[in-house]
């Protein structure tokens, strides 16, 4: 397949339909349709980037670099309430996935960002989920559904996701060794694909050649 149609198909909770952006395709001569949906379990509106399930995930989002900035900060709890740091995993790259149980998108990424984590777990590299404005139950409900190995933490009322500047469901980030965003991807991804590994091996293999002055949190 040489192009990518327009994506004109999609599905609302209640209804919810409050407006439409595109999000660029690297590589494609079309964009997909995004459409801005409200959950109506919080009323929280976000950017639901909708996905063409006949077409490999890796053609419904892009993947770039991010400009300098700061280190990002996160601090949620997980679905045992236990408060969750970045600080706790200093010394790794970590991705950060951005999602929702009712983002389609975002629920077919999930399985290839399982099989990422289970590919470099050997590796100075680790994932969190972070999930957009729903309940504890429920988001359990789902990781166990989905089969999620990784933490996933509660972001009930978006702010985190506002606060780094996410407007698209699923975004995901990649961090460096000292927590700053060096990659962004928005929209679905096959994260696993050759592609993508080989972005996020050479950033874990630059940061396994560099001893790490933090303790492991695991040992």
């Amino acid at each position: 397949m040489t192009s990518t149609p327009a994506f004109t198909a999609g599905h609302s909770r209640g209804g919810a339909l409050i407006g439409q952006a595109a999000l660029k395709v690297a590589g494609a001569s079309n964009m997909p349709t995004l459409q801005r949906f409200a959950d109506p379990g919080r009323g929280i509106p976000v950017l639901v980037a909708l996905a063409c399930l006949s077409l490999p995930l890796a053609a419904g989002g892009s993947l770039s670099p991010a400009p300098a900035a700061a280190p990002v900060e996160l601090r949620l709890p997980d679905l045992d309430g236990q408060e969750r740091s970045l600080d706790e995993l200093k010394g790794k790259v970590v991705l950060v996935s951005f999602w929702a149980s009712w983002c389609t998108p975002c629920l077919e990424e999930m399985p290839s960002i399982q099989r990422l984590a289970e590919d470099l777990r050997d590796k100075p590299f680790a994932v969190i989920g972070v999930n957009v404005g729903e309940s504890p139950l429920r988001v359990k409900t789902m990781v166990r559904r989905l089969g999620i190995g990784f933490p996933v933490l509660l972001d009930r009322d978006s702010a985190v996701f506002d606060r780094w500047g996410a407007t698209v469901l699923p975004t995901t980030y990649v961090l460096d060794a000292e927590g700053v965003v060096r990659f962004v991807g928005r929209g679905p991804l096959e994260w696993d694909s050759n592609a993508v590994m080989s972005i996020l091996e050479g950033a874990v293999g630059a940061e396994a050649a560099v001893p790490s002055p933090y303790p492991d949190p695991s040992e």
